[in-house]
């Protein structure tokens, strides 16, 4: 999956979901915490937006930690045509299953205060393991 096409279906999972929850783009902006052009951006599917956003948005609509970074980066299983909101939600590892999955980013977070809990101990996660490492 090229970015482009990543991109379209990270808009699409997004208008799915946002429309399923009853929710406007103001609506899901501002539960999210969010410009209303980030959201309209990611909908469009022609831009990226910064990873704090994507977080955010991921906690409003309810998906895992990390799914939409999955999606950018072609770590998703599913074709992009037929990954749904459902996929974003739940992890196909069986695992995962008994508690929440923490996802550790891959750079330190410069504002935390939008993110869940678990995404808050993923970014704990994240600077313990890196301290050291100057």
């Amino acid at each position: 999956m090229d970015e482009l096409e990543a991109l379209q279906t990270i808009g699409r999972l997004i208008k799915e979901e946002r429309l399923a929850q009853g929710l406007s783009q103001v609506q899901l902006a501002k539960q999210a915490g969010t410009a209303i052009k980030t959201v309209r951006t990611l909908e469009s599917g022609t831009r990226r937006t910064q990873e704090i956003n994507q977080r955010k948005l991921e906690h409003a609509l309810g998906w895992r930690a990390g799914s939409v970074a999955e999606v950018l980066k072609g770590k998703s299983s599913f074709a992009p045509d037929q990954i749904t909101p459902d996929d974003m939600r739940s992890s196909d590892d069986p695992r995962q299953s008994s508690g929440p999955r923490v996802v550790v980013p891959a750079a330190p977070i410069a504002r935390a205060s939008h993110l869940s809990d678990e995404e808050l101990l993923a970014e704990l996660t994240y600077r313990m393991m890196h301290r050291n490492r100057g």
